[in-house]
């Protein structure tokens, strides 16, 4: 379709900027006596034909419309006089609805640049949001590795220090059975003194001290004996302090893996907003 403009005022400029570059419209021209038009510089930049003769597009050959845009009586008068029965003329009346359409458009097409920019400003904020997020996201992986390995060698000690109070204890009983052991053969020693009366009597002192020493070791194996078992309670709660802590180093875990997978998904939301800006930043 082959469309000449006549005037290039405002309602030209409209009418010119609505139909280039629509597909299967071609502007043959727009005229104005004005050759300073905004209509005549927009056509230059456009590399529409300029005139400031409208006679001059009236007689191309298959010319299908003239859009009047000057709203002028005389100006369409003259045109409906020259043109031809293939020709059709659209008054002002059309070219103003025209530049309404396309005042319209532009209006959206600010009031979405403005949306995408806004968009931009919210993605970007989203992405050093997110990028924070993974930072301490991975330094919270960190620690719970370090944890986990720090309750590794603790339960590791832990259970060594048990093993060494098990040896320890058989020690102990066998400490006892060579103190009960000294402490009969003291009395048996004691008991053959006596029976030996006077001749004896050196060795009944001897006896006695065996006996004591029995005892005393006997006593010091008790105290170390508990001692011992007090030792084993606390190595059980360290023990059941590290398996809690294990627990919950798991738990933090699981919860900073279900961080990430958010961040991932929150990622992929910041590059759909980037990309729905740049799309509206687009619309013209």
């Amino acid at each position: 379709m082959r469309i000449a403009v006549v005037g290039g005022g405002k309602g030209g400029t409209a009418v010119l900027r609505a139909l280039h570059g629509l597909p299967e419209v071609q502007v043959v021209g727009i005229a104005d006596l004005d050759p300073q038009a905004p209509g005549i510089r927009l056509a230059r930049e456009l590399g529409v034909p300029t005139s400031t003769r409208f006679e001059d597009f009236l007689r191309q050959s298959q010319l299908d419309i003239v859009i009047e845009a000057t709203g002028n009586t005389k100006v369409q008068e003259a045109i409906k006089a020259g043109l031809s029965t293939e020709t059709t003329m659209v008054d002002s009346h059309v070219a103003k609805l025209m530049m309404d359409l396309v005042q319209a458009k532009d209006d959206m097409a600010a009031h979405l640049h403005a949306q995408a920019q806004e968009l931009a400003a919210m993605a970007e904020q989203l992405t050093a949001t997110i990028q924070q997020l993974v930072a301490a996201t991975t330094e919270i992986a960190r620690g719970a590795e370090n944890m986990a390995r720090q309750r590794d060698a603790l339960s590791e000690a832990a259970t060594l220090a048990k093993n060494h109070l098990n040896e320890t204890d058989k020690i102990l009983r066998f400490i006892r059975m060579v103190a009960d052991q000294t402490k009969l053969l003291g009395l048996n020693a004691a008991i053959e003194a006596a029976r030996a009366g006077e001749q004896g009597r050196g060795f009944t002192v001897v006896a006695h001290e065996v006996r004591k020493l029995a005892e005393n070791s006997s006593a010091s194996a008790d105290q170390i004996g508990q001692i011992l078992n007090n030792i084993e309670k606390s190595v059980a709660q360290i023990i059941a302090g590290v398996e809690e802590s294990g627990a919950v180093t798991e738990r933090q875990a699981a919860a900073t893996q279900e961080v990430a997978g958010s961040t991932q998904q929150l990622s992929r939301t910041s590059e759909g907003l980037s990309a729905l800006a740049a799309r509206l930043a687009d619309v013209k």
